[in-house]
């Protein structure tokens, strides 16, 4: 009989433990309690700093944590820590955490070994623990090698890879690309390796570059991302240009629309429309966005954002400027809502024609996001709502 439940509280344990979805084992106790028991066990620390509210930190919660693969490794090889650096805000100062999730890698004294971030896919994530350990991948050796000078193009190479996930306030990424750009000859530039090294980093001396060879990049990525990826870069330079008092600026904008996009009416509309937004001149804004509507083919994007700013901001500038404002985007409706028929976007133009006193047109596009709520499954709210304070149509008066 005693053999039986020995028998029988083995299989329970085995099926429970079996059962239990696999997750890393984070340590409940206090940093200080983590750094001496990781030198007790001389083990290193894994250490994953999230934020409330973070997406990305409860996908890798969700999936990547609970991954068999990413479990088992991380809790064989290291002492996992979480920390809530919205609380503990003297941790985030201490190891400069700005970016959410950010995952840092310690040895078993304490000491920093490499820094990741972002969600990521357990391969990517695998990845991470062991690069921790190479010094030839580990952030903070590559850290202390160009700090004592080495510029090899190598090494710029996978330190500029480095400093792209590390999420701290002030990093050289922008000046190591630089420096890598000029190790490289006139074929090196157009090489795969190097054409997606510049294509994933977000710093100005990348942007320059790809604005200025678009072409370069197509063979390796779509054509549609590349475009999108240079008309962002000509977007946030033309609001700068509008938010700066020299001239100069807005000049040196629409040379680059002119002489770095082949649409080039589309190109110097999308500089004028975004120089207003900057200047929060927010009628000649409304007016660039509706000659650029004109265009063949307009972006629905560009026209949902000058609605959405102007339902918004266009107070701004007083009454009459909203309402003139107001009647030039009322004429850009129709033609967003043939390219995007949605709730949010019908709903945005009833708010709009109600800004612009015109409750009939007001009310006819809440009644239409309502129908269109209801396609899309959604409870219509915000347009019932809008619809109790618009006055009753005249068959609803009889």
């Amino acid at each position: 009989m005693k053999s039986a439940f020995a028998f029988l509280a083995l299989f329970l344990c085995s099926f429970l433990s079996y059962a239990q979805p696999a997750t890393i084992a984070f340590d409940s106790t206090a940093w200080p309690a983590v750094l001496k028991r990781a030198k007790q066990e001389h083990k290193p620390i894994f250490v994953y700093a999230y934020a409330p509210g973070c997406r990305y930190c409860k996908k890798m919660e969700q999936t990547t944590f609970r991954d068999k693969a990413a479990a088992t490794y991380y809790n064989a090889t290291f002492l996992a820590y979480k920390v809530n650096v919205a609380a503990d805000t003297a941790f985030a100062r201490r190891y400069d955490i700005v970016g959410f999730p950010t995952y840092l890698y310690f040895d078993s004294t304490g000491q920093p070994l490499h820094r990741s971030s972002g969600e990521k896919p357990t391969a990517a994530f695998l990845a991470d623990a062991q690069a921790a350990f190479q010094p030839s991948t580990a952030f903070y050796a590559l850290q202390h090698q160009y700090e004592a000078g080495n510029r090899t193009p190598d090494f710029l190479y996978r330190y500029g890879q480095a400093l792209q996930y590390s999420t701290q306030h002030h990093k050289p990424q922008a000046q190591v690309l630089t420096e890598y750009l000029v190790t490289q000859s006139a074929e090196q530039l157009k090489s795969e390796k190097t054409l997606r090294y510049i294509f994933e980093q977000n710093t100005p001396p990348a942007d320059e570059f790809v604005v200025q060879h678009q072409a370069y990049f197509t063979p390796y990525f779509p054509a549609t991302a590349v475009q999108k990826r240079a008309y962002r870069i000509l977007e946030s330079r033309a609001r700068q240009a509008g938010s700066s008092s020299q001239n100069e600026d807005f000049k040196s904008v629409r040379h680059l629309a002119y002489t770095a996009f082949t649409d080039t009416a589309r190109a110097n509309a999308t500089a004028v429309i975004n120089f207003w937004e900057g200047r929060h001149d927010w009628f000649r804004y409304a007016q660039a966005t509706r000659r650029y509507s004109q265009l063949p083919q307009p972006d629905s994007y560009t026209l949902r954002k000058t609605a959405t700013y102007l339902y918004h901001f266009g107070k701004e500038q007083g009454p009459q400027k909203q309402q003139e404002a107001l009647g030039e985007i009322l004429n850009v409706l129709p033609i967003l809502l043939r390219q995007e028929r949605t709730y949010e976007s019908l709903l945005l133009a009833a708010r709009l024609a109600q800004q612009a006193h015109r409750p009939v047109q007001a009310r006819q596009f809440a009644q239409e996001a309502l129908t269109q709520a209801q396609q899309e499954h959604e409870t219509g709210d915000e347009a019932k709502a809008l619809l109790t304070t618009l006055p009753a149509s005249p068959t609803q008066k009889q």
